[in-house]
């Protein structure tokens, strides 16, 4: 099974009607604290205040990178979730091995695992690198990476049209994802089996 194929298959086995991830499993994906919203936004508020910070003692020719999940719902964390991201960050370090990380902040909490980085790369170069990943890998639809810059004294994320792409797909639907996102077209346990199936489906912590 190629990398593409492998991102697709828990999209494709739910919609085919092909065996899922069983309910333990996912239970065991989602085994974590359960974030409260004041905390998303403590969370969102932080991470704008680190990454001003980092942009602003960014060297000539360096470019911040934001490495996060997106997992929807209140459990953003868990075992099975941190292994997922360690796999996934890897994967995006070994695209720019020969650039120089000056920088490594790794926030882990109740909102997620979170790790920002100065990476000395052009923005829209580090970009591609990073969408690679999330198209690619096969644990790639579970990341969510953001090349950051500093527009009018605010962190403003490069964007896929930037570089002629189409904005990410549903997990489950295909779709544009913010878009199902913004009318909440599917349910959190549905997306959470979806993600478990995506996790099951690439080998993570050696399930499947």
């Amino acid at each position: 099974m190629s990398d593409m194929h492998a991102c697709d298959a828990g999209a494709k086995a739910m919609a085919s009607g092909a065996p899922t991830a069983d309910a333990a499993f996912v239970a065991s994906v989602f085994d974590g604290p359960e974030v409260e919203l004041a905390e998303m936004l403590d969370a969102r508020e932080n991470r704008a205040r680190i990454q001003r910070d980092l942009l602003a003692e960014a060297l000539p020719g360096e470019t911040l990178l934001s490495a996060t999940l997106s997992i929807p719902g209140p459990h953003k964390t868990s075992a099975v979730l941190e292994s997922a991201f360690r796999e996934l960050v890897r994967a995006l370090e070994s695209g720019f091995s020969g650039a120089r990380v000056r920088s490594r902040t790794r926030i882990s909490d109740a909102s997620g695992p979170e790790l920002l980085m100065l990476v000395k790369m052009p923005a829209l170069e580090l970009k591609r690198l990073a969408i690679d990943v999330e198209e690619h890998h096969p644990l790639g639809r579970l990341a969510d990476f953001d090349v950051v810059e500093l527009t009018d004294g605010m962190p403003r994320p490069v964007s896929r049209i930037e570089l002629g792409l189409a904005p990410r797909r549903c997990l489950i639907c295909g779709g544009e994802a913010k878009a199902c996102a913004r009318s909440r077209a599917h349910t959190v346990k549905d997306m959470q089996v979806a993600i478990a199936e995506i996790i099951r489906q690439g080998g993570c912590c050696n399930n499947g």
